[in-house]
Order: structure tokens, then C-alpha cells, then sequence
């Protein structure tokens, strides 16, 4: 009988210190994978600030809303075609619908730019709407081939200037679909800084020629007040001597014409800078060298 009690009591023992041990394995256990989960917690929630500090105010990412006109696909196709000595522009959207909902720019819903191909003649037009999606204008331009430039601002849609052919007459060395045979003009340094045209005088200084930073182009008229033409001082067009690059800028002050222009390849450009001196419009064209 006492070894049947004394059997017991050591069960019960045995019994009690396992479930000890058992409540303080689990207990200690509990407590590290609560300790685990609260630094998830704070590693998500320090997560969440990063993004919080990596996004703008506006809600963008930071760069992510930058946007650059020159590497968009233009949303607007444009066609030109010539007849008795009226240049047709015809604007489609990417559906193949008349497209001419534009902003004023300028003072004009259209700037047409035609260069020949020697780059001798500029003409700056502004065709004028016939019907939706057409606008025209009456052009004096001798036989040959040129490139022309459609500077428009659609309304709301992406729009990218790229030149078009035109060719007036018969010109030798071009099939008759405008395509070119020959090389293009070939462009040399420019050693006269000063322009003159009916009188007026046109003294051009710039300082860094390199495309590194944006070209400051600062034009001397030698006394001479320009007026207000299309809503500035002046108007300076850019294009490389393949008529492949186009560049249209205004001045950067109010008073003085000064233009600054971007140039993301270095070669050889003219330019036209254009200014209302006592009622009339000249161009006084220049060579520049643009390095890297």
C-alpha cells in the first residue's frame, strides 16, 4: 500500500514539473514572436514614410512628371500641298480626323516656316482656316525645293514639328514625289557678325556657342527700336543644314531682344532673327557653330 502511494506522489510530481516547464517554454516563445511581428511592423511603417518622402506633393514621383516635347510622338499628322502658288496645310488626328482645335500662339493660330533647300530663302507665313482641319496661304516662292515647318499648339494633344518637302516647279535632282537625290547644303563658318538690310544693321553676340548649357543669342540692332511683331520683340528661327532640326524661340526679356535656344547635337545651324523696325519685318540671317 505505501508503495502504491509513494508511486503516485512521484507521478504526480513527474506530471506537475513537465507542464512547468511546458507553460514556460511556450511563454517565452509567445513572447519572441511578438517581439518578431512588432518589428515587422515598424520595418512596414518605415516602408511607408520612405514612399510618403520619395513622392511629391503633387503626388508624383519625383522626376517621373518631367516631360520633353522632343522625344514625344506627335499625336497630329500634317500634310502640305501647293497649287498656283497656294501652300495647303491639311491637320488629322491619329483616327484620320480634321484636327484644328489649336491655342493661339503668338497671335496666330499658325506658323508656317519654309526654308529652301540651299537655305538662302525664309519665309514665315500664317495660313489662314478654310475649312476643319485645312488652313492656306498664298506663298511667292521661286521653282525649287524647300522644307517647311508647322509650328502649331493643339489643344489637347501631343504635337512634335517635323519637316516636310515641298517642291515647287520642276526642280532637277529630285523625283517628282519630292524625294531627295542630292546631298544637302553644306554650311561654313560664319566670319561677319553684322547683317545689314535696307539700312537697318543687325550685330549679333554670343558668348558660349557650346550645347552644354542653353545658347544665349543677343542681338545689337545699332540704335534702331524694334517694334512689337506677333506679340514680341522679335522672333528667332534655328535649323540645322540637314533642315532636320527646327528651333523656335522668343526673346527671354520683356526690353531687350535676347533669345536663349537648347541645341541637343553640336554642328552647323543658321539662323534667322526676325524684328519690325518702322512698320516692316526683317530677317537677318547667321551661321553658328554649335560644339559639345
Amino acid at each position: 500500500m505505501k508503495k502504491w502511494i509513494f508511486s503516485a506522489v512521484i507521478y504526480l510530481l513527474v506530471v506537475i514539473g513537465g507542464y512547468t516547464a511546458y507553460s514556460f517554454y511556450a511563454e517565452d516563445e509567445g513572447a519572441t514572436n511578438n517581439h518578431d511581428e512588432h518589428e515587422t511592423e515598424t520595418e512596414g511603417h518605415a516602408h511607408g514614410e520612405d514612399d510618403e518622402k520619395a513622392t511629391g506633393e503633387d503626388g508624383e514621383h519625383g522626376g517621373h512628371g518631367e516631360h520633353d516635347d522632343s522625344e514625344s510622338a506627335s499625336e497630329v499628322k500634317t500634310e502640305l500641298v501647293t497649287e498656283n502658288r497656294a501652300i495647303t496645310v491639311s491637320l488629322e488626328d491619329q483616327d484620320g480626323n480634321p484636327m484644328d482645335e489649336l491655342d493661339v500662339n503668338h497671335e496666330k493660330l499658325m506658323h508656317l516656316i519654309v526654308i529652301s533647300e540651299n537655305l538662302e530663302s525664309f519665309h514665315h507665313l500664317h495660313p489662314e482656316k478654310k475649312d476643319p482641319g485645312v488652313f492656306e496661304v498664298q506663298a511667292d516662292l521661286g521653282e525649287g525645293m524647300y522644307q517647311a515647318f508647322v509650328d502649331i499648339k493643339p489643344t489637347n494633344l501631343e504635337y512634335k514639328v517635323e519637316p516636310k518637302s515641298l517642291m515647287i516647279g520642276e526642280h532637277e535632282g529630285h523625283e517628282d514625289d519630292g524625294e531627295h537625290k542630292d546631298d544637302h547644303a553644306h554650311l561654313e563658318a560664319e566670319t561677319n557678325w553684322t547683317k545689314e538690310q535696307n539700312g537697318y544693321k543687325a550685330t549679333l553676340n554670343v558668348e558660349s556657342f557650346s550645347m552644354k548649357e542653353n545658347v544665349v543669342l543677343s542681338f545689337d540692332l545699332n540704335g534702331a527700336k524694334p517694334e512689337n511683331y506677333l506679340g514680341a520683340l522679335g522672333h528667332v528661327v534655328v535649323v540645322d543644314e540637314a533642315l532636320e532640326q527646327f528651333i523656335h524661340v522668343h526673346p527671354a526679356s520683356e526690353t531687350e531682344p535676347v533669345f536663349e535656344a537648347h541645341f541637343t547635337k553640336p554642328g552647323m545651324y543658321k539662323l534667322w532673327g526676325e524684328f519690325k523696325l518702322d512698320g516692316k519685318v526683317y530677317a537677318f540671317p547667321f551661321v553658328i557653330e554649335i560644339t559639345e
